[in-house]
């Protein structure tokens, strides 16, 4: 099977600066989508924990003369179809590989569907690329006036992916500007689809290096892209300077360890390790850094069982926690009708006039398809196939998002595991909320690219919102964050905690007052600016 080569006839421009013969429409389609699924990986390294930008930057490009070949096929739409969706396919294969991990931590029951998942997600997810590079053949052309599409038509792609079919906004383009640092700033303007925008746009004008033609309008789109991310580092370098340096005992705050007792997913699951476990987070209630605390924060499913149904646990706490405050994961059962209802909670416990009294509880409203439910569940019961975090049966999801209370401190913006890699997550928290706090189970990613992913993004979310973060991961990175995504105090490995005040609140963002309007208009802009210069060629 061969890309057949439009005839000169055929209304088609013709794609400029093809300095790749192998990327051209008259190469096997076998061989354009082995350089396209190739060429995704390399991207990876864009994100976290490399953060290597040129490296995206060189993959973007790629695609888009990957793309410049696809136009000059007689089936074009379907040719860009395929190379966007190899490079997405991938892209999302290396960098989520670290999925299967979790297959693994009950083999018996889950290690034969690890292929399926591993490979069935990065299909899945390609689709997106795949469509936006069809779309985007709509206002492709020559010189710059294809990035413009370009970075519209993956941009909202981006967008799509992030929202349809419950949405997994994982590794954004934006994510690859590491949190904390200046360019980074960014998302609290535009947010994180904004800024994944504007990214695409800027790493691609390199190709009109290679491209011959007008070399006065490609000065010019280099020029612009270049002030664009000139103006990024300066926002960004400004809004740090302003901030002043990260002292972990700063402000006025509850003092707060953030931390877990470092163990495996499947070491929890081992019902011989329970004791142990048990002993190991009751001994770190007794440690210095969380002695010194106000409020002690442990990971999602810290314990391998449902805590308030363990009284003889619940009294060791008791007896250690004095005056502190614990926020900690847990599965929760409720019987309604007779019929026993699972959720994914935080608990908030104090002690009161002698006794342990759970202060707060928050449900995980955005629950994990096939982690948490099974989606289609009929079909899949049928075929024996069961989501791997179960007991009688699934998780329901709790309430809206919404604030949580927490003694001693001001109200916080709760979230577990994935839901902080949402942005515009939590409405309701806007105003009201002054800090976020998000519990974890990193630790079923495996010792891999996931935890470190994970924390970046939920890096951006202190960035987005103005507020600082406070995170517990086991297997991860447990920290605090600053309102500019700096961690103040953090520890990844072991039993451990970090520790420091809770670091101010700046308010709410223009990001987090007004969500995508900027991201709206960008889109608008750059759609239409695409669209009227192709009718101007």
């Amino acid at each position: 099977m061969t890309e057949t080569v439009t005839p000169p006839s055929a209304a088609v421009e013709p794609a400029i600066g093809h300095p790749m013969p192998i990327l051209g429409p008259n190469k096997p389609a076998w061989l354009s989508g082995l350089c396209a699924m190739l060429l995704g990986p390399v991207a990876v390294l864009g994100h976290a924990p490399f953060h290597l930008w040129p490296a995206f930057a060189v993959s973007i490009c790629g695609l888009v003369l990957l793309l410049d070949g696809a136009n000059q096929s007689k089936k074009r739409f379907r040719s860009a179809f395929w190379r966007g969706w190899a490079w997405g396919f991938g892209y999302f294969l290396a960098g989520m590989f670290w999925v299967g991990n979790a297959f693994l931590v009950d083999a018996e029951k889950f290690a034969a569907l690890m292929p399926f998942a591993v490979t069935a997600l990065p299909a899945a997810m390609g689709v997106y690329w795949g469509l936006a590079g069809s779309l985007a053949l709509f206002g492709w052309g020559t010189g710059a006036r294809r990035l413009l599409a370009f970075a519209a038509c993956f941009g909202l792609s981006e967008f799509l992916r992030s929202h349809l079919f419950t949405g997994l906004p994982w590794n954004l383009p934006a994510y690859i500007w590491r949190p904390g640092e200046a360019i980074s700033q960014t998302a609290a303007l535009i947010g994180p689809y904004g800024l994944s925008l504007v990214t695409l746009w800027v790493l691609a004008t390199p190709v009109l290096l290679l491209a011959k033609g007008n070399r006065y309008k490609h000065r010019f789109a280099l020029i612009a892209a270049g002030m664009v991310a000139l103006a990024s580092l300066t926002y960004g370098l400004l809004h740090l300077r302003a901030a002043g340096p990260i002292d972990p005992m700063a402000g006025k705050g509850p003092i707060i360890a953030a931390g877990q007792a470092g163990f495996s997913q499947k070491e929890v699951w081992d019902p011989a390790n329970t004791v142990r476990i048990v002993e190991t987070y009751l001994g770190l209630l007794e440690t210095p850094d969380a002695e010194k605390a106000d409020i002690v924060v442990w990971p999602e499913g810290a314990f391998p069982f449902i805590l308030l149904e363990e009284p003889f646990v619940l009294d060791q706490i008791q007896a250690r926690l004095g005056s502190r405050t614990l926020a900690v994961g847990s599965i929760r059962r409720d019987l309604l009708a007779g019929q026993a209802l699972y959720a994914n909670s935080l608990l908030v416990f104090d002690v009161e006039q002698g006794g342990l009294t759970t202060r707060a509880v928050y449900d995980k409203f955005h629950l994990v398809p096939f982690g948490e439910y099974l989606p289609l569940r009929p079909l899949f019961n049928a075929l024996g196939i069961a989501s791997l975090v179960s007991y009688d049966g699934e998780m329901s999801p709790g309430p809206e998002p919404t604030t949580l209370s927490l003694p001693k401190a001001p109200l916080a913006d709760p979230r577990i595991c994935y839901e902080i890699v949402f942005p515009s997550f939590n409405r309701d928290a806007t105003g009201k909320a002054a800090w976020i706090l998000n519990v974890s189970i990193d630790a079923w990613y495996g010792d891999l690219l996931g935890p470190d992913q994970h924390y970046a993004q939920a890096r951006y979310r202190a960035i987005e919102t103005g507020m600082p973060l406070v995170r517990a991961a086991s297997g991860g990175w447990s920290s605090i964050v600053d309102r500019l995504g700096r961690p103040v105090a953090e520890h990844r490995s072991g039993a451990g905690y970090a520790t420091a005040r809770l670091p101010e609140t700046f308010g709410p963002t223009l990001y987090a007052r007004h969500g995508e309007v900027a991201f709206g208009g960008l889109l608008l802009a750059f759609g239409l600016l695409a669209a009227w210069r192709h009718k101007q060629h």
